[in-house]
């Protein structure tokens, strides 16, 4: 059994509770007042019992009461967004995340929220938006930082966001369609929701994320040109992206039906009442079921995409510009569907060497 590690004894910072890992600080305030606060990390704990005893010698100490505890989250984001402008090296990623919690956070006292709230939204956004284990972990962060900054602003008592567990992120096996899957899966959309064969094609010859292919609307599709202009993507960057042979004919059809069908909306894609879909993922589920094909998400079309262009020999250059990956990193996940491709390579050397 491993042996507990020691903490270094400091002044003003105790563990209220023996073997719970969650520090306190107590300090006396500029008008003479003892105050505790809970941290969390012992050098967290430490950090902030330092700025206390500086801003109490500066005479700059807010102390923490009512009118502090009624801070909102909201307010704790704008203090967190001023200062990522100039120390964040995500800042662009960082605002895009933080944004989408305070949309549901943000009215909330920032005192009031507890861990078990935060892990449950992140659930149900993970869940929902088929996050993967890495960005669920980034949003996490993202609402760490923003109360972090607001202990050091003596704006919060505590993060609760330290307390949400971290999900571990795998580098395993990536899943996607084989030919049969697809076979079968087709079957089963044509046999009742024939509508349905665009949003696929779409997908599997574009490698779109759904958030995209779901808010694209006509105005940046360019049937002539090949290529659909996404403004807004998840890494913030705008790209275009290529259309195929396939994803063209779909997109061509798909056209003529809105207007067959007096379609007045301007997103792509309508659901079985001419309505706009935002989110095919009821449909894709029964589909599946009924081809029997287990383990997919419409995330897996994405995968499916990627996999085959390098099974095709596509460098993983060309392949990260096709998916809109932010790092090469991200495409080097397929890099092992590629056997042929990478024993070529390194046959090279034995040509040049003439050995």
């Amino acid at each position: 059994m491993p042996r507990k590690q020691k903490v270094e004894k400091h002044k003003g910072v105790y563990e209220k509770y023996p073997g719970s890992g969650i520090w306190w600080i107590r300090y006396t305030n500029a008008q003479g007042k003892r105050v505790t606060e809970s941290i969390g990390r012992h050098s967290d704990a430490v950090t902030i019992y330092q700025q206390r005893v500086t801003e109490k010698r500066s005479g700059i100490l807010i102390p923490i009461g009512k009118s502090a505890r009624g801070v909102k989250f909201a307010s704790l984001v704008e203090d967190a967004l001023k200062f990522s402008e100039g120390n964040h090296r995500d800042q662009r990623n960082f605002k895009q995340r933080i944004e989408v919690v305070k949309e549901h956070f943000g009215l909330r006292g920032a005192d009031s929220i507890t861990p078990k709230e935060i892990g449950e939204w992140l659930s149900q956004m993970a869940e929902e938006h088929e996050w993967t284990s890495a960005t669920y972990n980034r949003y996490k962060a993202a609402i760490s930082l923003t109360y972090k900054k607001g202990m050091q602003n003596s704006r919060v008592s505590t993060n609760p966001a330290r307390f949400v567990p971290q999900r571990k992120e795998s580098g395993g096996r990536i899943r996607f369609l084989t030919e049969e899957e697809e076979t079968r899966l087709r079957a089963a959309i044509m046999n009742c929701r024939p509508h349905c064969s665009y949003q696929l094609d779409v997908a599997l010859h574009t490698g779109m994320r759904k958030g995209e292919q779901f808010s694209v609307t006509w105005n940046q599709v360019d049937l002539k040109g090949g290529n659909i202009h996404l403004d807004k993507t998840k890494n913030g960057s705008d790209r275009y992206v290529q259309l195929n042979e396939t994803a063209l004919a779909a997109l061509t059809l798909l056209k003529e039906d809105h207007k067959a069908r007096k379609l007045e909306f301007d997103t792509l894609f309508y659901d079985r009442r001419d309505q706009p879909i935002r989110d095919p993922r009821e449909w894709f589920a029964a589909a599946c079921e009924e081809a029997k094909i287990k383990g997919v998400t419409w995330h897996t079309l994405r995968h499916t995409f990627a996999s085959r262009l390098v099974m095709a020999g596509v460098d993983l250059k060309t392949v990260q510009e096709l998916m809109g990956h932010k790092t090469i990193a991200m495409t080097a996940r397929y890099a092992h569907l590629a056997p042929e491709h990478l024993k070529g390579a390194v046959n090279k050397l034995v040509k040049a060497t003439g050995a």
